[in-house]
């Protein structure tokens, strides 16, 4: 089974110093992106209909919820980081985003923040049939871990 790895960071060379240590831990380049503004679509939002920048993330069920918990990073100028990694490749790569310097962001406290701003994630957001299950590693959500589907 594999699984997918994503992080939110604030600036873009948080997000590329995140790309560094999964390239140092081995991870294959090509199975690592950085999504920003300009991948998200009109609406800022995704649906199954117009997957937006959800697109380029085979495979990676992600519960609506947290997905649009990221688009709403991304629409406020965040950066996301997501990897493709072979499930015995996750705690090695989850480490090396999770080391010290990394300056991630922990997707539920600051979804939080929003909140108390006055986000309201779409409807639809409520929770998804078929959607893997979320991990977290030691530091809460700032890595969180998705099984896919091969």
């Amino acid at each position: 089974m594999s699984r997918t790895l994503t992080a939110l960071f604030d600036t873009r060379a948080d997000a590329e110093a995140g790309r560094q240590r999964l390239l140092a831990a081995k991870v294959d380049a090509d199975n690592i992106r950085i999504h920003d503004q300009s991948a998200v679509g009109e609406s800022g939002y995704s649906s199954h209909d117009a997957p937006g920048l959800w697109a380029s993330i085979k495979n990676a069920f992600l519960p609506d919820e947290d997905r649009h918990r990221y688009e709403e990073g991304i629409r406020r100028g965040g950066f996301l980081l997501t990897a493709d990694i072979d499930s015995d490749e996750a705690g090695e790569a989850i480490r090396a985003l999770e080391d010290v310097g990394i300056n991630s962001v922990d997707i539920d406290e600051r979804a939080s923040q929003w909140t108390s701003q006055g986000w309201k994630p779409p409807a639809a957001a409520a929770a998804t049939a078929g959607a893997a299950p979320r991990s977290v590693g030691d530091r809460g959500a700032r890595v969180c871990s998705y099984g896919t589907r091969t």
